[in-house]
């Protein structure tokens, strides 16, 4: 299914005031999720300063993250469900790793 490129589409605030580093060791350099306080269960996942997807937490009504690049939900292909990752960090390792295979 498809979804907005970008979370800003959805009418959040322009100057994100979150910012969690990410595991130099799994992502490689400068890779961080961004954010705002106003609405936590949404995180821009920043490569090397750049946006290169986001990841989301409920939209099952529950409390998995999905993950979310290149405007699709990242998932199983055959089932057509998104994939729930049990943490903010593990949906942001799924987005990098579709960027990494230019999926």
């Amino acid at each position: 299914m498809t979804v907005p490129r970008d979370p800003l589409q959805r009418g959040l605030p322009r100057s994100m005031d979150v910012h969690i580093p990410l595991d130099a060791g799994v992502f490689g350099y400068n890779w961080a999720l961004a954010g705002w306080t106003v609405q936590p269960d949404v995180l821009v996942v920043l490569g090397e300063g750049h946006p290169v997807g986001w990841v989301e937490r409920g939209l099952d009504g529950g409390n998995g993250w999905v993950a979310v690049y290149a405007g699709y939900f990242l998932g199983d292909p055959v089932t057509q469900q998104a994939a729930l990752r049990a943490t903010a960090q593990e949906a942001a390792r799924t987005v990098h790793q579709a960027y990494l295979e230019d999926l």
